[in-house]
C-alpha cells in the first residue's frame, strides 16, 4: 500500500524542449533489464541518456564520473525497486539531485515507479511513471516523454547501416573478449613468474579468502622472505591503525617496495568499488 499517492498519479506536462533531453537513469543492478529497455526507447525518441555499464570505462573513477554525470544531465530518472531503494548508491545519486532540484527551483527528479515501495521522504507527495505493470509500459513512458518534452527524433538507420552497426558490434564484441583473454593470461604469467615459496603462500590465502584471489594472483609479492598477500596486508593495515606499530613499513621502506604495495591495494579498492556498483 503507498501512502504517497495512487496508481493513477502520473507526471504533468512541464512543458516542450526545443531540444533533447539529457536523462540520468538511477537504478540499482538487479532492474537492469528494465532500465536498459528504458534507455533504449528513451534514444529512440530522441533523447540522450546516461547510464553507468555506458558511460563508465575500467580505469575510471565510480564517484568522478557519477558525480560529472549528475551535474550535466537535465533530469534524473529514478527507478524505484525494493532493490534500488535499500541501495547507498541510489541514496546518494536521489540526494545529490534534490538538492538540484532545490537549488534551480524546477523539476529535476522524475520518479519511476517499478514496484511498491516505501517512498524516501523526499519523494512523497511527489508525482511519478507507474511501471508497475507490464502492459502499462507504453502508457507510462509516453507520460514520460510529456515531462522530458519535445525531442527531434532520430531517422531509423536503413538496413546497409544496420548489418555495418552489427558487425561493428561483432568486432567490439571479439575485441572485448581477447583483451579479457589477454588480461587472464597476464595473471597466469605473473602467477608462474613467482616463487614456489610464494605460490604455495597465494594458494593457502586463497583457500582462506577466495575473493582475494584476483589481487593475490597478480600483485602478492615477496618481502625479506615473507609472502605479501592481501590478507596480510589488510591484518598489517589494522594493526598499525589501532596503534600497534608492525614491521612490514619499515620493510617496505628499506627494500623500496612501497609501490608493489600500492598497486595491490589501487587493485583491491578498483574491485571493492565494482563490486559495490554492481550491487547498486
Amino acid at each position: 500500500m503507498l501512502a504517497w499517492g495512487g496508481p493513477c498519479t502520473y507526471f504533468t506536462d512541464i512543458g516542450s524542449w526545443d531540444l533533447m533531453a539529457y536523462v540520468f537513469l538511477s537504478h540499482a543492478h538487479q532492474d537492469k533489464p528494465f532500465v536498459r529497455q528504458l534507455a533504449a526507447d528513451l534514444r529512440r525518441e530522441g533523447h540522450a541518456v546516461w547510464i553507468d555499464e555506458a558511460e563508465i570505462n575500467i580505469g575510471d573513477s565510480l564517484v568522478e564520473k557519477i558525480s560529472q554525470g549528475l551535474e550535466e544531465v537535465d533530469y534524473v530518472a529514478a527507478v524505484l525497486s525494493q532493490h534500488s531503494i535499500q541501495s547507498p548508491w541510489v541514496a546518494k545519486e536521489l540526494d545529490f539531485a534534490a538538492n538540484r532540484e532545490f537549488a534551480e527551483k524546477r523539476v529535476v527528479v522524475l520518479p519511476l515507479l517499478l514496484e511498491d515501495v516505501e517512498m524516501p521522504s523526499f519523494l512523497i507527495g511527489k508525482l511519478y511513471g507507474d511501471f508497475r505493470r507490464e502492459d502499462s509500459y507504453s502508457d507510462s513512458f509516453q507520460q514520460v516523454l510529456r515531462a522530458l518534452g519535445a525531442a527531434e527524433k532520430p531517422p531509423a538507420p536503413d538496413q546497409k547501416e544496420l548489418e555495418l552497426l552489427q558487425k561493428e558490434l561483432k568486432h567490439v564484441r571479439a575485441m572485448a573478449e581477447r583483451q579479457a583473454a589477454s588480461a587472464k593470461r597476464a595473471a597466469e604469467a605473473a602467477f608462474k613468474a613467482k616463487s614456489p615459496e610464494l605460490k604455495k603462500a597465494i594458494e593457502a590465502a586463497n583457500a582462506e579468502s577466495p575473493a582475494h584471489a584476483p589481487i593475490n594472483k597478480t600483485y602478492a609479492f615477496e618481502l625479506d622472505g615473507e609472502p605479501i598477500t592481501l590478507g596480510f596486508t589488510l591484518w598489517a593495515i589494522a594493526k598499525a591503525s589501532s596503534g600497534r606499530r608492525h614491521p612490514l613499513e619499515l620493510l617496505l621502506t628499506l627494500e623500496d617496495r612501497w609501490s608493489d604495495l600500492e598497486s595491490m591495494m589501487e587493485a583491491y579498492a578498483d574491485m571493492t568499488a565494482q563490486d559495490e556498483a554492481r550491487k547498486s
